[in-house]
């Protein structure tokens, strides 16, 4: 089994398709549970995050594949399960220097997403720092602080982790070019960008991710 060059020595592990896709449904669903609102995940408790992401479990673990297909195909975006169902999955433990985020993640400024996670999240961070700062949209500003409550939570849970493909495929460019301005990195996070820059403000230079890889 050849290793991905990205992916951290020695936490590399091929896994089906099954496991990105209940990642991404899952976090979804922990968005829409008791609420109207899907952009934002209300202020929570420690064990209140615990329990709504227990409840996602239960009804996330309980679709078949079919139904995680047609979650992820109709609900949201039919062109997100093309890719995943396109590449060889892999969980491991990748760098932020390495992959980046979509193209104005959570609102930011587009030049801020143009380099690497950890570009972003260095002008995220200032940006945190400055109360009036206008360019740190509403979703990040929300997002990032109330993350940061159960980081660790997020962090090891695995149905959390960020879902990443390869360089300018999707959110970063298009069939392995990259948008206009935008650095090609090995990895665009297609899933879990606002989790991957709070992970990264708080201090962590690395990850766990789902990352997909061609064929």
């Amino acid at each position: 089994m050849n290793e991905v060059p990205y992916i951290e020595r020695g936490t590399f592990q091929p896994v089906d398709a099954l496991e990105p896709k209940r990642c991404y449904v899952m976090s979804q669903t922990i968005r829409k549970l008791d609420r109207t609102n899907e952009r934002y995940t209300p202020q929570l408790t420690r064990e209140a995050f615990q329990e709504r992401l227990q409840r996602a479990k239960d009804i996330v673990l309980g679709l078949s594949e079919e139904e995680l297909d047609a979650s992820i195909a109709e609900e949201h975006y039919p062109k997100r399960l093309k890719a995943y169902n396109s590449v060889q999955w892999y969980v491991g433990v990748v760098h932020a220097d390495e992959v980046g985020v979509w193209k104005g993640a959570g609102g930011l400024p587009i030049s801020w997403t143009e380099e690497s996670l950890a570009e972003t999240a260095k002008k995220v961070s200032q940006a945190l720092k400055e109360d009036n700062n206008s360019n740190l949209a509403a979703r990040a500003k929300r997002a990032i602080p109330r993350m940061r409550e159960n980081l660790d939570i997020i962090a090891e849970e695995p149905y959390l982790y960020p879902i990443i493909l390869p360089g300018g495929t999707m959110g970063r460019g298009l069939n392995g070019r990259p948008y206009k301005g935008f650095r090609l990195l090995k990895g665009d996070i297609e899933d879990g960008c606002m989790r991957s820059i709070t992970l990264v403000t708080s201090g962590r230079e690395k990850m766990h991710a789902y990352i997909g890889v061609k064929r």
